[in-house]
């Protein structure tokens, strides 16, 4: 994290075809944009597929284009940004390999050390109400662990988290009772209020950093 006094630069980062993923990431950029002198910036990973054929999809054509719009997002943009937040729907229990793909290019960052001490949080979707949320938000916070991130989840500090999100990160439910839907009010509700409480947290540690800099120049 760079200690800098124009505000906490924050990355949401997401994989996403059919928009869900997406509903929440820019959800949690609200959230983020609560906190007073943050920069928010809302943007996906590089798909591994031909674009023109996710355009071309009898089923999710039309909701890619609406995604397509969002800047892809760079090793670069991580490495800038203090607080980052990774998210994913779940394949078969994990990440997407478009997500995984792009957190293995990272590589090079977390060697030299430029992702340390940044905060980082996740959030996810599947189709089922266990359908593998949990895990892969589990799969992405192993992975800021490593890159050495402070790590924010909600646990259970806000009373939407009650009966939304989980307790390792935001996270939604897509086709209940076999009908595909977009994440509900109190799903958006707990990604909204992770996005506040990762920042806000995110906004702390700068301001810490930045005392702590001037402290030992004087």
């Amino acid at each position: 994290m760079t200690a800098r006094p124009d505000g906490v630069r924050v990355l949401v980062v997401f994989h996403s075809w059919t928009a869900n993923t997406l509903d929440l990431a820019s959800a949690i950029g609200r959230g983020a944009a609560r906190v007073p002198g943050s920069i928010v910036e809302v943007k996906r990973v590089p798909e591994l597929r031909d674009e023109q054929e996710l355009v071309a999809h009898e089923h999710i054509g039309r909701k890619f284009t609406a995604i397509q719009p969002f800047p892809i997002a760079t090793p670069d943009d991580v490495v800038e940004a203090d607080v980052v937040f990774f998210g994913s729907p779940t394949r078969l229990g994990s990440m997407t390999a478009e997500m995984k793909s792009f957190i293995d290019r990272l590589g090079p960052n977390w060697q030299k050390g430029l992702l340390k001490d940044k905060v980082g949080a996740a959030f996810a979707t599947a189709s089922t109400p266990h359908g593998g949320q949990e895990i892969t938000l589990m799969g992405l916070l192993a992975t800021l662990m490593h890159f050495g991130m402070i790590i924010v989840t909600p646990g259970f500090t806000a009373p939407i988290f009650d009966i939304a999100g989980a307790a390792y990160g935001a996270a939604a439910t897509t086709k209940p009772g076999r009908v595909r839907t977009p994440p509900n009010a109190d799903e958006i509700e707990a990604a909204e209020t992770l996005g506040e409480r990762a920042t806000r947290i995110g906004r702390w540690v700068q301001r810490g950093r930045i005392e702590g800099e001037e402290k030992n120049d004087a």
